[in-house]
């Protein structure tokens, strides 16, 4: 072979590379799988730890995000609503789990991606709030009622 049929093939699959890198179709992904990153909670009376007081450090240290507190009276529900992002997130629900105990108080789950707590008297539940997708991104919260009548 002559060296200008070399070349001109050279050629030829150089530019060929360059022509398919800039007309080339881009791979596109049909279902692509968007995980819920983050759970905010926006309930009113929700307040994050402080992570520079030594309560707030050790809640912090055992897992907690954050809590409410509310004073106990007869009948007392707390709704916990959350926030996910990102907001186009393929799975948007949400599941609340709680600690077994009935004579305390009651988690219900509304059909809204809420939940609500009631009462029965005072004292502490702790919250999970975990994404149902495969990621399971989750917080843990801590609801308190305080019933001052035994203080009395």
């Amino acid at each position: 072979m002559k060296k200008s049929v070399i070349i001109t093939i050279m050629v030829i699959y150089i530019l060929a590379i360059v022509v398919v890198g800039f007309i080339g179709i881009r791979l596109k992904v049909y279902n692509e799988q968007k995980y819920v990153e983050k759970i905010e909670c926006i309930s009113d009376g929700y307040k994050n730890y402080d992570s520079t007081t030594t309560t707030g450090a050790s809640k912090i240290e055992a897992g907690y995000v954050g809590y409410i507190r509310a004073d106990y009276q007869t009948g007392l529900k707390v709704e916990i609503k959350c926030r996910i992002t990102p907001d186009n997130a393929t799975n948007k629900k949400l599941e609340y789990i709680v600690d077994d105990k009935p004579s305390i108080y009651q988690l219900t789950t509304n059909s809204d991606g809420t939940a609500t707590i009631e009462f029965f008297k005072g004292g502490v539940a702790t919250v999970i709030i975990r994404a149902t997708d495969s990621k399971q991104t989750q917080i843990k919260i801590e609801i308190s009622a305080f019933d001052w009548s035994i203080i009395e």
